[in-house]
């Protein structure tokens, strides 16, 4: 995580022993912050700071050189807004183009390897998850813009569309994808039954697309080399995929 202080991780006990490292408010208190619907508080890293920044960017570089994985996911990437939590508008800034910095270091460390930077795109990071993908144009656009600016694109449907009839997402991904856009459908962010189901639609015959979507009124199109065709009707959400099998 590139915000929260999770107690389960081994870098929890690097930064307990480097306590100046940890965010804090214009008062000298601790920034903490909630999970969902936990009354539980956890600290946040200083990222304005340098020393927090190689202690955080280090957990994820020496698991890369292990040779065991070729990248890492920081969540929370697009989270630098602690307004309730009194930070000084100069703290603040320097936070948030630290968060940045601190991604950015990390992804020229990895060179060609992924990071996923979650819900946020940021220049020079290779990578991004659309968490909460739904059946609708604004995920759509948000999936445009990604691929546009040539990311590795990981799109989360499940949190608002039933992952049991992945027709009217999968249409909405199929309509923004690019080259290196993947799809999944979980009702969570832990791993449960909904992400070791391997859908009927994964087997289908797909290709390469002829071209990006077309719009004509509320519809996009698109067509692949396979013959398979999606269309989305962003007046409904309602999303259609007609296979080349079918």
């Amino acid at each position: 995580n590139s915000v929260i202080d999770f107690h389960q991780y081994r870098l929890h006990e690097q930064f307990e022993q480097r306590p100046e490292l940890l965010l804090k408010n214009a008062s000298g208190e601790l920034v903490q912050i909630p999970i969902g619907n936990s009354t539980a508080l956890y600290n946040v890293f200083d990222f304005s700071q340098e020393a927090a920044r190689q202690l955080w960017a280090a957990d994820c570089i020496n698991a890369q050189k292990s040779g065991y994985i070729d990248g890492c996911f920081a969540d929370r990437a697009g989270e630098e807004n602690f307004v309730h939590n009194k930070l000084t508008p100069e703290k603040a800034e320097a936070y948030a183009s630290g968060h940045d910095k601190v991604l950015q270091d990390v992804q020229r460390a990895l060179g060609d390897n992924v990071l996923v930077a979650n819900n946020d795109l940021i220049p020079g990071v290779s990578a991004t998850m659309i968490e909460a993908f739904r059946s609708n144009e604004e995920s759509i656009q948000r999936l445009q813009e990604a691929v546009s600016q040539k990311k590795l694109v990981e799109v989360h449907a499940g949190y608002f569309d039933s992952c049991k009839n992945i027709t009217d997402t999968l249409a909405a991904f199929l309509i923004g994808a690019g080259e290196y856009s993947y799809y999944g459908c979980s009702a969570a962010w832990s791993v449960n039954a909904d992400w070791l189901i391997w859908h009927p639609e994964y087997d289908k015959p797909l290709g390469k697309p002829l071209g990006p979507a077309a719009k004509e009124g509320a519809v996009y199109t698109r067509r692949f080399a396979s013959g398979t065709t999606a269309a989305f009707d962003t007046s409904t959400n309602k999303g259609a995929i007609k296979w080349a099998t079918d």
